[in-house]
């Protein structure tokens, strides 16, 4: 039965039993080891034995000292290794986390670059269409000041024309005026040529008289509009206007329309 020191040792007793393979492995190799040798000229050989020296034995302090260190060296290399393989796994960790960070930081320099072209976009276009406003404004403004002097020359023209036209007008109101005066007397001239006092009728009668005229001076009709009081004064009147016809009016056709409907005093006296 093993000591009950040893019984709450497992590793010291695989030490203890591993020196004692290791010893006697030793011997054996010890007792069986030889090395054979020729001797020259001779026919005979020689078998020479050698002893190789074995380790000396070692004390089970020893060898459970060596497991200890053994298993403490394992023990290290393992911790070594976790470490390795933490600190591997953290570079890795970092390596993630940075490229993460630079995949974001590329997206967010990406969108900052699309926002920014977008802004420079929205700014072109502004610029573009406030430009096409200002254009439109400046050709509007061009077209309403030549507007405005088309009218003002059209104005200006038409109030020379307006004010050639009255003068014009005048000039041929006054010489219309003239001229209807003129044949005006010469007609009443006409017609008393052609008049012929009717007996007993005494002095003093006038009357006016309405004739509508041809442009020929033919008489259309002779009428009395207002009377002399005499009947047969006013009958010989119109019967003179019918008999002086054709009356004698002006050569320029724009004069007719004072002589198309006319009135006169008729006064033989």
């Amino acid at each position: 039965m093993l000591p009950k020191k040893l019984r709450h040792n497992p590793g010291r007793i695989r030490a203890i039993v591993y020196a004692v393979l290791v010893n006697a492995v030793a011997i054996g190799l010890a007792v069986v080891g030889f090395r054979w040798t020729m001797t020259p000229g001779g026919d005979e050989q020689v078998v020479q034995a050698v002893a190789i020296p074995s380790e000396p034995l070692r004390k089970p302090e020893e060898v459970d000292k060596r497991v200890q260190q053994e298993a403490e060296a394992r023990k290290k290399a393992e911790a070594e290794k976790r470490h390795q393989d933490e600190l591997k796994k953290k570079q890795a960790e970092e390596l993630r986390k940075k490229q993460e960070e630079e995949k974001v930081k590329e997206r967010e320099l990406a969108e900052r670059k699309k926002k920014e072209a977008e802004e420079l976009a929205r700014q072109k276009k502004e610029a573009e269409e406030q430009e096409i406003k200002i254009r439109a404004a400046e050709l509007e403004r061009k077209n309403e000041e030549k507007r405005r002097q088309k009218l003002t020359e059209q104005a200006l023209q038409e109030q020379l024309a307006a004010e050639e036209k009255a003068r014009q007008q005048a000039t041929f109101a006054a010489r219309s005026a003239s001229e209807v005066d003129k044949y005006k007397v010469l007609i009443r001239q006409r017609v008393s040529r052609s008049w012929n006092r009717p007996g007993g009728i005494a002095k003093g009668l006038k009357c006016v008289v309405h004739v509508r005229l041809t442009p020929k001076g033919e008489v259309l009709s002779a009428a009395v509009v207002r009377s002399s009081g005499n009947p047969i004064f006013d009958r010989s009147v119109e019967y003179a206007v019918y008999k002086a016809a054709p009356l004698p009016l002006p050569e320029d056709p724009a004069l007719f329309d004072n002589f198309r409907d006319i009135e006169f005093l008729f006064n033989p006296e």
